[in-house]
């Protein structure tokens, strides 16, 4: 997404890119240095599975039941998961994968819609034979999509850890200088926000050249191949400002149709064991009570705060969502509360 509309946007505090403002100090690169290539390809972490025509990166490691199935943020990539995956393999099968259009995955028609995203995934587990019970786990606008996923699936998923997900009513725009939330907008006044950008698009991305924090957590070879993949998506997509006006509509029927839901009748999610996680640097009170708010969607729901950690808590500390995720794991089988709950 373009910066012109990131300064448009106000409030997608968790739905757009982390990367775009904060994923920031270098480890590998010095002012005035030239740093490595990272514009050349690297062998996946996964597999390639063909979904019919085109292919989804998938990573999965270890072994047991139920599958934990990971989704990233909106410009974010399985490398991101490699502190949790190794946890989390210790003691059941973790799986990782890449949205079409992300890293080693190919292009789709749209990019990052809940709609292709659904679908794909669904092709995804049945091709590769991954069958349920799952664990599902998002991340930032990851949470939409497991909660989508949820919505469409119930009798397939049996747990759920939502890190730093987005709120219903997170996304927010400035349309004739008003301040308005995104799932309470009309289709004309999102359309009055995009339209002009993508009758005059921006100049070509200035392509990150820095490994900041917290991405400097992973191992040097990752580095590699996630600033070749962050690379990669800042210069496919990043100013493609018409797939993002499909993007951000897309979000916003699937939100409008999740907080109805929500709202629609306590416990949404039933019994099922839910471990919201937020973090503790760069919050605010606003934002604190709309997370633990999603964390009653189940009677066996709890809200925890990462108190180390900015928005990707996967990376600044990773064994807080792999004990989220064995918790959930846990509970799944013993039909016990969550600690804390």
């Amino acid at each position: 997404m373009s910066a012109r509309l990131l300064a448009v946007v106000i409030g997608f505090f968790l739905c757009l890119p982390a990367s775009f403002a904060q994923q920031a100090t270098s480890a590998t690169a010095k002012p005035n240095q030239h740093p490595p290539d990272w514009d050349i390809e690297p062998p996946p972490l996964g597999q390639l599975v063909d979904i019919g025509g085109r292919k989804l990166h998938l990573h999965c490691t270890g072994q047991g039941s139920p599958t934990v199935i990971v989704e990233n943020g909106s410009s974010s990539f399985s490398i991101d998961w490699q502190l949790v995956q190794p946890q989390v393999e210790r003691f059941t099968r973790i799986c990782t994968y890449d949205r079409a259009g992300f890293a080693w995955s190919d292009h789709g028609p749209a990019i990052n819609t809940v709609e292709e995203t659904m679908d794909d995934l669904s092709l995804l587990l049945k091709t590769t034979g991954i069958a349920p019970p799952y664990v599902l786990v998002g991340h930032s606008i990851g949470g939409l999509f497991v909660r989508a996923y949820q919505r469409r699936h119930p009798e397939e998923v049996v747990g759920m850890v939502l890190v730093d997900s987005t709120p219903e009513d997170d996304a927010r725009y400035m349309v004739n200088g008003v301040d308005k939330v995104g799932i309470e907008m009309t289709y004309e006044e999102l359309r009055n926000v995009y339209a002009p950008l993508v009758k005059s698009p921006d100049p070509p991305a200035v392509l990150p050249d820095k490994v900041e924090e917290p991405l400097d957590r992973l191992s040097a070879a990752l580095q590699a191949d996630r600033m070749w993949a962050w690379r990669k998506f800042d210069r496919e997509w990043l100013h493609d400002n018409a797939h993002w006006w499909i993007t951000a509509e897309s979000w916003k029927e699937e939100f409008v149709a999740l907080r109805r839901l929500r709202l629609a009748q306590p416990y949404v999610l039933g019994d099922m064991p839910l471990v919201v996680l937020y973090r503790g640097r760069r919050n605010n009170p606003d934002l604190n009570r709309r997370e633990i708010e999603l964390s009653k969607m189940s009677r066996n729901g709890v809200a925890r705060i990462a108190p180390e950690s900015d928005h990707e808590i996967h990376l600044y500390q990773p064994e807080l969502v792999s004990q989220a995720i064995h918790e959930v794991v846990t509970t799944t089988k013993t039909k016990q509360s969550l600690p804390g709950n």
